[in-house]
């Protein structure tokens, strides 16, 4: 099972594999702290500046593991990383009342987008109005609609990143199921999934943040953004099963003003204070 979980963490980090192949040998002082990371983060830039950030005011090495948010959760709950920033709230939450992560800290506030082709003269009726629309839940049953009568695709983020947690909940309040050749998985973190998304000329469920930093999408278009269903959040949290020295002076950084000035000045949109309501 070890071994599995090493080959996991191998293929999420890419080149973080030789620091994990020593992990469990490794000095607590002398390691890096392993972060596991949404891929949202990371695609975006601001996994990275926190890292620079972090190593430039306390000397701490970090180690960034990105993944979906679910899987970087099930890497916490195993204490196989020593932290993890993710934008997951149920799960996060259901990890906390489990008694299996602890510390859990607001990071940042972003939101999700509804992207997708621009609109052409003479395109379909029923996906036309949806540039400018607020109402999140409406586009996506209008989506859906379209997509039955081939007249639209969807493409769905990696399983239980936060954007495939958050499109979750709003099929099933436009009561629509995303079957059939019309919704696509791309199995990709979000920056992946929105290129393909472009290459496919194909709806997306997208966070701003990867929406405004990507280079990849000048076939498509932001249609439906402002519903307030659409807010996403970032939390750090920190296992049972691990102790580096170093995850406290993490926290406490980046949930202390030093951190919230680098998710204020980032690119993405991002926010360094919780969303009201």
């Amino acid at each position: 099972m070890q071994l599995v979980r090493r080959r996991f963490l191998t293929l999420l980090a890419g080149s973080a594999a030789p620091a994990w192949a020593v992990a469990q040998q490794r000095l607590p002082q002398q390691s890096a702290l392993l972060v596991g990371v949404a891929t949202s983060l990371a695609d975006c830039g601001l996994a990275q500046r926190l890292k620079v950030a972090v190593a430039r005011d306390t000397g701490l090495a970090i180690q960034l593991v990105p993944g979906p948010s679910g899987k970087v959760l099930s890497l916490l709950e195993q204490g196989e990383v020593d932290a993890a920033v993710t934008h997951a709230p149920e799960l996060e939450l259901a990890l906390e009342r489990r008694g299996l992560a602890h510390d859990r800290r607001f990071v940042a506030a972003n939101d999700f987008v509804i992207a997708g082709p621009l609109p052409r003269k003479g395109g379909d009726p029923a996906v036309l109005p949806l540039r400018g629309e607020r109402d999140a839940v409406r586009a996506m049953a209008a989506i859906a609609e379209a997509g039955a009568r081939g007249a639209a695709r969807f493409v769905s983020g990696a399983e239980r990143s936060g954007s495939q947690l958050k499109e979750s909940q709003l099929w099933g309040l436009a009561k629509a199921v995303p079957q059939g050749p019309w919704h696509l998985r791309a199995g990709a973190g979000m920056g992946e999934t929105l290129a393909i998304a472009n290459d496919q000329q194909a709806f997306v469920l997208v966070d701003r943040a990867t929406w405004l930093t990507s280079s990849r999408r000048a076939r498509l278009g932001l249609l439906v953004e402002g519903d307030p269903r659409l807010a996403d959040a970032y939390h750090a949290m920190l296992p049972f099963r691990a102790t580096h020295p170093g995850a406290k002076l993490f926290m406490n950084w980046l949930s202390g003003p030093t951190g919230r000035r680098v998710v204020q000045r980032a690119p993405g949109g991002f926010r360094a204070r919780p969303v009201a309501g």
